[in-house]
Formats: C-alpha cells, sequence, structure tokens
C-alpha cells in the first residue's frame, strides 16, 4: 500500500471515529470498513444511488463501476503490472485478462492511458 492511500484510509478512519462520537457511539474493531454518513454500512443500492447523483451533477452519460473496473485495470496494465499480478488482485486467470484485456497493449492506447495515469492523483 502506497503512503498516499495510508494517508487517505488515515483520514477517511478519523472521520468515522468523529461521526460516530456525533452519535453518541465509537469505532469498534469488528465495525465495518464503508459507512454512511448516518454510520450505515454501504450498500449496493447506496453505491449506484452514488453513481446516479454523479452522472447527472456531471451529465456524464456512460459511468458505473465496471467502467471504473476496466479503466484501473487499463492503466495496470498500461503502466506495466505483470498479468498475473492484475489477475490476482480481482481474483481472475491472466487467460481471462489477456483476452478481456488485450487491447490495453495497443501502443495508442498505451500512450493515452498513461497520461490519463498521469493526472489521477489523489487529494
Amino acid at each position: 500500500m502506497s503512503a498516499e492511500l495510508a494517508e487517505q484510509l488515515e483520514g477517511f478512519k478519523s472521520w468515522c471515529v468523529e461521526s460516530k462520537k456525533v452519535y453518541g457511539s465509537q469505532l469498534e474493531d469488528g465495525d465495518y470498513v464503508c459507512i454512511t454518513a448516518n454510520l450505515e454500512p454501504i450498500s449496493s443500492s447506496y453505491i449506484v444511488q452514488m453513481f446516479n447523483a454523479i452522472k447527472n451533477e456531471h451529465q456524464i452519460e456512460w459511468f458505473s463501476a465496471h467502467i471504473l473496473r476496466h479503466t484501473f485495470l487499463s492503466i495496470l496494465i498500461a503502466e506495466g503490472a505483470a498479468i498475473t499480478t492484475v489477475a490476482k488482485t480481482i481474483g481472475d486467470t491472466p487467460e481471462m485478462v489477456m483476452k478481456a484485456y488485450a487491447h490495453s497493449l495497443d501502443d495508442e492506447e498505451l500512450k493515452a492511458t498513461k497520461i490519463l495515469s498521469s493526472l489521477i492523483k489523489l487529494k
């Protein structure tokens, strides 16, 4: 895990602790990692609602968890991550990754994906 990701997760944990204090509760070891503002575990319907809100707010026609997954994996491949590592990350076989993402190995697409990757930074 990168230091930047660890910092983001620590910040989220601090938010969780403070949010629970507001409701007179405290963060327990067995609590869910991802919770909503009212301290409920994030459900699949909540995620769909968030994607729809983002799509509507930014007038994005095509936006889904699957598109984010595909973009993430394409960036990993473009940045030179081993196919076996990418497969392990998503719980798939290297053969399936090659079949599904072989297009990501195209030179021009690699260039475009590297540019996109350099623009995406956690803040």
